[in-house]
């Protein structure tokens, strides 16, 4: 039960004093509610600041880094000042209570004084409030600070890591990075010289300006040198033994030939030219032949003194069987010989230009007849050997105009 208002005030104190003493109770009852306030705030936190160190540890064993929690530590200190400042208003209150004689008026102006801070701080909440608030920026700021340093370090070690993996592997493959550089200077130095060697083949400098025929006897170079004209202002290298036979077919008296090319700007024919051995009578009259049949051109004086052919016709059997003969023969022998005449590839006979005969017979051992032939027409008298048998050569037979006899 209330007691009636001045009931509880001491005997002989006024009435303003009591109404004093009674703002005073109330004040420090406001003062104790806001420290059990404050004490059940504090603990609140000591228990959030467990679950969270319980959970930054949970954090750490999962081997992530630890955020740094020292901004909060405003908050606490403001909770240390507020329990500090509530700490001094009671024992400021009780220091009223036992001296309260010592004046109402410095009491009223420290009220006013307090109320004028409270007016410009706020109240407990709201400053706890404002101080929650800012913590919590300031620790929203460091977090993104530290994530940042986080992946900057992040970077710059997956740099280092590459840098690292990179000179290892340059150390590693240095031979082989060492052996592909020369290769490629040496592809790229051949590329280079086959390149300048493309260019100065194809260019006017290396153009052909000179042809020169050489073994040409009985052919006249210029004929050679007429047939290969437009071969003249061509690059060099586009001269070709094959294009140079197309082009010397139109001359028959060459058998074969040679094709050098001079750099920068020469071609030399070496000619081998067809032998004549003997003459054939054609549509176009008398006609110099070689051992394969090929008619060479008209007879000249050159090629006056050859065999003529009786009776024997170029590609039958027969002439097959003399091509052996004149082949065999020496140039004496043959330029001594008139006519050959052949009935049958077996049947070979000669007839010399002092009117002896030779029996051949047939082609084999040409070579050694031929010897046999030449060794009898330098020792026998043309006048007493009118026939000459050489069908065996190892027994050759000579005989005279009315008689034979056997050569010794």
């Amino acid at each position: 039960m209330r007691r009636p208002d001045g009931f509880e005030r001491p005997l002989g104190q006024p009435a303003e004093d009591a109404a004093a003493h009674d703002e005073r109770g109330a004040e420090h009852s406001v003062a104790a509610e806001v420290r059990e306030v404050i004490r059940l705030d504090a603990l609140r936190r000591r228990r959030d600041e467990a679950r969270r160190s319980a959970a930054e540890a949970d954090w750490e064993r999962q081997a992530r880094p630890e955020p740094r929690r020292w901004a909060l530590s405003a908050y606490a200190d403001l909770d240390e000042d507020a329990v500090a400042e509530d700490a001094r208003a009671t024992s400021g209150a009780q220091g009223d209570a036992g001296g309260a004689e010592q004046g109402d008026a410095a009491a009223a102006a420290g009220r006013a004084a307090e109320g004028d801070s409270d007016a410009q701080r706020g109240s407990h909440a709201q400053r706890v409030d404002r101080a929650w608030r800012k913590a919590q920026r300031e620790q929203r700021r460091l977090d993104r600070a530290e994530v940042d340093d986080a992946k900057r370090e992040a970077k710059a070690a997956k740099r280092a890591r590459a840098r690292k993996e990179r000179a290892e592997v340059r150390r590693f493959t240095a031979t082989r990075r060492r052996q592909l550089r020369v290769a490629l200077i040496t592809a790229g130095g051949l590329g280079l010289a086959l390149a300048l060697l493309v260019a100065l083949v194809w260019s006017p400098l290396m153009a052909v300006r000179e042809v020169q025929v050489e073994g040409a006897e009985r052919i006249e170079p210029e004929a050679v040198q007429a047939a290969l004209a437009d071969q003249l202002g061509e690059p060099i290298a586009t001269v070709t033994e094959a294009g140079v036979a197309e082009r010397l077919q139109a001359i028959p008296q060459i058998e074969s030939f040679r094709l050098d090319v001079v750099p920068p700007s020469t071609v030399i024919v070496r000619l081998v030219e067809r032998r004549p051995v003997a003459i054939i009578e054609t549509d176009a009259g008398a006609t110099v032949i070689d051992a394969a049949g090929v008619a060479l051109g008209r007879v000249d004086d050159t090629t006056a003194a050859l065999p003529r052919l009786d009776g024997v016709e170029v590609g039958s059997e027969q002439f097959e069987a003399v091509a052996t003969v004149l082949v065999s023969v020496p140039a004496e022998v043959l330029e001594a010989t008139e006519s050959i005449a052949a009935p049958t590839p077996s049947d070979i006979r000669l007839t010399l230009a002092t009117g002896q005969t030779v029996e051949w017979g047939g082609a084999e051992q040409s070579p050694l007849k031929a010897d046999v032939v030449a060794a009898l027409m330098a020792t026998q008298d043309p006048a007493a050997a009118a026939e000459l048998d050489v069908r065996a050569p190892e027994h050759p037979v000579v005989r005279g105009a009315s008689a034979a006899a056997e050569a010794p």
